[in-house]
């Protein structure tokens, strides 16, 4: 792999382009990981806002 190809960022891409690097890399986690973010977020001001009063 050359240097261009790793330091391509995702707007130079084309859709189509993109679309198979997301396909060739094979990770699909789905929306866990935004929902988990959300949820560990929300336990964390939580808990900051009960600590602090």
């Amino acid at each position: 792999m050359s240097d261009q190809e790793l330091t391509r960022q995702d707007e130079n891409l084309s859709v189509p382009e993109f679309e198979g690097e997301e396909r060739k890399d094979g990770y699909d986690f789905g929306s866990w990981p935004e929902v988990f973010g959300l949820v560990f977020t929300l336990i964390v001001s939580w808990l900051i806002l009960t600590i602090r009063g």
